[in-house]
């Protein structure tokens, strides 16, 4: 460190993205056996985690079931990692400033604003609105980074007890 430089002891944030949308084409076969047309999306690019999941509700609604989901994979999923601080940019403006401004549609949500306080204990949350064309929850997963070689996945799978391939049905969404 040269002499006059100020350590930088504030961390990087992880930069993450949310985003949620309504499926516009009527799926009747889909619908008839229970799926939703909502759809929630996460992705932190630096880790090459991308999360795809249908869910039902409007879109203020689907977009915080996606930055909850978010939050809970950081603080469980790559809880080794050390995370303090998480930046999610959103395309949803309404999102953006309802969670900037502690807004109405948050505080009449009393399960959801409980749910944020208690994130907000471990985590600091940044959040900051970006154009739908630079939200990178639409892209491939090939155009996410590989980890470095030097470095090893966060993620390890899951051993023991699972010998067998086991095929399920396939799950018609999440509860928001």
């Amino acid at each position: 460190m040269l002499a006059g430089e100020a350590m930088n002891t504030v961390p990087k944030p992880v930069d993450c993205y949310i985003e949620s949308f309504q499926r516009p084409l009527h799926e009747a076969y889909l619908e008839a056996n229970g799926f939703s047309r909502g759809m929630i999306l996460f992705a932190i690019p630096d880790y090459g985690i991308l999360f795809k999941c249908r869910a039902s509700g409007n879109l203020l609604d689907l977009e915080f079931g996606a930055f909850f989901a978010l939050l809970r994979f950081v603080r469980t999923s790559l809880n080794k990692e050390k995370i303090t601080t998480v930046r999610v940019n959103s395309s949803n403006p309404e999102f953006v400033f309802t969670l900037l401004n502690d807004g109405p549609k948050l505080k009449a949500r009393p399960q959801r604003h409980r749910k944020l306080k208690q994130y907000r204990e471990h985590l600091e949350i940044q959040v900051a609105l970006v154009p739908p064309f630079r939200n990178k929850t639409r892209v491939r997963p090939g155009d996410f980074p590989s980890t470095p070689k030097d470095q090893t996945a966060p993620l390890k799978p899951r051993r023991g007890g699972r010998s067998k391939a086991l095929f399920r049905p396939f799950q018609k969404g999440i509860a928001l």
